[in-house]
């Protein structure tokens, strides 16, 4: 029988992986850029939010609102614009919610004629909401509050939020914040009180396993009467931006649905974990071809708030116990993926699957990445016990790769690094073979597109991984492009992808994603590309944000520029080293007359553009590019985007790509043969 010797491990956390199920693809890091100065922008707070089946008027917050053209949701919610507006810094918009809308976060985002804003979230609930009034800073002057409720606030300096509320005997409440996970950097602690402001022995909560640093209290108040909560930020923070929602009433606040990923296309049930769950009840979900989560809401008297589910393309298991020793090991498909969890003290888990010789596969276990409290310590086992590989407590997530020595039968133990247990203590483990793949991360998620125009997408990073070094396609709607093979882009020098617009397109937003694409040993491989960091930012730097935020762009139609430029070559063609020269054309509305700026957008590696402004009344300018003997061989996209003030106000215009031919002065060409 295999043994595992156990010793103690002390586990650094340094930070969290957002991650697919079952193996996250290795995600580039993106370096969000600056946006430009004229694009809209929303500082409605983040606990903006209305029932199904309801209307909300509310006047948006921001800046450089005026002339705007449009209001969207993320989901299939009514919105539009009641007033336009003068004033840069307000908008009256109304949003009109269907009653079937699932409780949970959604997004929005505004329009303009200059672009498109950042988005902010759009919570949906059914429990009453209640606005937060002022004066309820202290314990003796709580604002009243009727249960059920959701009350929607702001955090002060160096203040508490106080409310009062009414329970049964022998009544069970949930206390939950919303502030981390709806994109809020307030960092809720939860405190109840009797109504004399004694505070409650046990009835305090803060970083609640599961909620991102979110809190949630739940309790059966074994008398009637007066009592209050306090919520405020742990180091009493505050302003315009901590925002918060706080649940109060009868439903279940699971930490985790359970399994906490699916096969894609099979029926799965569902249940939940976490303490007080063992109650409840169970759901049966499917995911569809293209969602990559679905939401679990706990059912109850009241719906509790919405939990993810991860999607898998491969076999996904569910831990049977016992499976202590390798004797009772759970055996896992080569690729598969198990929901697992550590239920009882001392608790070892042995999983096992086929290895064949010389193919290597990946061993990763994911917790944190799925917003779970548990530390997982790995190792990878022969059938006689001997440890192949370990995973190592002090980096951030368990992924191990191995490549089998012999065919057999392989082991994975899994323990708590801290031996830590119970209903908390889940995680998800998977095991495939180690294909070859890719990834590639956007720069910006929101771009102008003006009518017959173009608008130009940075790419900032792409990774290959196992030997694929092809070409990816880039596509959104009928634009598409080709990253190169071998092609590495940084927020430095991104690779840029121009998409094109209709000149018969109506003024608007539109959400979408940028798809990347590649053939790998024959079959076709598809990505969405990625706003992950991004998303993270425009949500308060949230560990991990939902993961369907974590691919959209937002594209505004905006009006035809009041210039359009055009690059002008007599060949698109030059030699290594060599230099090509062209013209930058103006075709001018009445109402440009001044100098355009004119600044490269892309250029083929090491080539550099030497560019004369046009003239204030002209209509031309000259370019002149350098290529120098080290540049690569083959085609390369050259874009330029002019600037100029119109009325006094900047607007830009970018110039259709133009493909330069590179070819090598040394190749000569065959002589004919006789």
């Amino acid at each position: 029988m295999l043994r595992l010797n156990r010793i103690p491990r002390y586990a650094l956390i340094v930070g969290c992986i957002s991650a697919c199920i079952p193996e996250a693809r290795s995600q580039p890091k993106a370096v969000p850029p600056s946006v430009p100065a004229y694009y809209p922008i929303l500082t409605t707070p983040a606990s903006l939010g209305a029932a199904p089946g309801s209307t909300l008027e509310i006047v948006l917050t921001g800046a450089n609102l005026t002339n705007a053209t449009a209001v969207v949701a993320s989901f299939p919610c009514k919105a539009s614009i009641v007033e336009p507006t003068q004033d840069a810094t307000k908008l009256k918009v109304k949003f009109e919610v269907p009653k079937d809308t699932p409780i949970g976060m959604y997004y929005f985002r505004v329009a303009t004629e200059a672009g498109p804003s950042n988005l902010r979230p759009f919570l949906v609930d059914t429990l009453p909401i209640v606005a937060e009034k002022e004066g309820n800073t202290k314990k003796d002057t709580p604002q009243a509050v009727k249960i059920p409720c959701v009350i929607s606030g702001t955090a002060s300096a160096e203040a508490g939020d106080f409310f009062k509320f009414q329970v049964n005997a022998g009544q069970t409440l949930t206390l939950e914040s919303l502030g981390r996970r709806i994109g809020s950097p307030i960092d809720p602690v939860l405190i109840v009180y009797d109504a004399k402001g004694n505070e409650l022995p046990g009835l305090w909560a803060d970083d609640t396993p599961g909620l991102q640093t979110d809190a949630r209290i739940t309790h059966a108040f074994p008398s009637a009467g007066e009592f209050i909560v306090e919520i405020r930020d742990t180091t009493y923070r505050g302003g315009a931006d901590y925002a918060y929602r706080l649940r109060i009433g009868e439903f279940a606040g699971p930490t985790s649905a359970f399994p906490v990923a699916i096969e894609r296309g099979k029926k799965t049930e569902i249940g939940f974990a976490g303490p007080k769950s063992e109650t409840l009840g169970r759901l049966t979900l499917k995911a569809g071809p293209s969602a990559e989560v679905i939401c679990a809401i706990p059912p109850g008297k009241l719906p509790g708030w919405p939990l993810p589910v991860r999607v898998s393309e491969h076999p996904e298991l569910v831990e049977e116990e016992p499976n202590n020793t390798a004797k009772q090991a759970n055996t896992l498909t080569l690729p598969g993926g198990i929901s697992a969890k550590f239920a009882e003290k001392n608790d070892i888990d042995f999983f096992k699957f086929a290895g064949k010789k010389g193919q290597k596969v990946i061993v990763q276990a994911l917790s944190y990445e799925l917003n779970l409290p548990t530390e997982v310590y790995v190792r990878i086992l022969d059938s006689q016990g001997k440890e192949l590989m370990k995973s190592d407590p002090q980096t951030a997530g368990v992924r191990l790769e191995y490549t089998p020595t012999a065919d057999g039968d392989l082991f994975i133990a899994c323990e708590q690094n801290n031996y830590a247990f119970g209903s908390n203590e889940i995680y998800h483990l998977s095991v495939k073979p180690a294909s070859p793949d890719f990834s590639v991360a956007l720069g910006s998620d929101r771009f102008d597109l003006p009518l017959g125009g173009v608008a130009p997408i940075p790419i900032f990073a792409v990774t290959r991984t196992n030997g694929f070094n092809g070409p990816i396609e880039l596509a959104y709607r009928t634009s598409k492009i080709t990253i190169p093979a071998g092609a590495a882009p940084t927020a430095v020098a991104p690779f840029w992808f121009p998409i094109l617009a209709d000149k018969n397109a109506e003024l608007g937003l539109e959400f979408g994603t940028v798809t990347a694409t590649a053939m790998i040993d024959g079959k076709v491989v598809s990505h969405p590309a990625s706003t992950l960091d991004i998303a993270k930012a425009a949500l308060g730097n949230m560990p991990s944000p939902p993961v369907e935020f974590a691919s959209a762009i937002a594209v505004a139609i905006v009006p035809a520029a009041k210039f359009q430029l055009e690059l002008v070559f007599e060949k698109a063609e030059v030699v290594k080293g060599g230099t090509l020269k062209g013209k930058i054309r103006a075709k001018r509305s009445d109402e440009v007359d001044g100098e355009i700026v004119l600044a490269a957008v892309s250029l083929p590696a090491a080539v550099t553009a030497k560019f004369n402004p046009i003239p204030k009344g002209k209509s031309e300018a000259e370019v002149e590019l350098t290529f120098p003997a080290g540049v690569s061989i083959g085609a390369g996209s050259i874009i330029v985007r002019g600037t100029s003030k119109v009325k006094g106000k900047e607007q830009s215009a970018v110039a259709l790509p133009v493909d330069v031919k590179v070819t090598d002065p040394a190749k000569k060409s065959e002589p004919k043969k006789k």
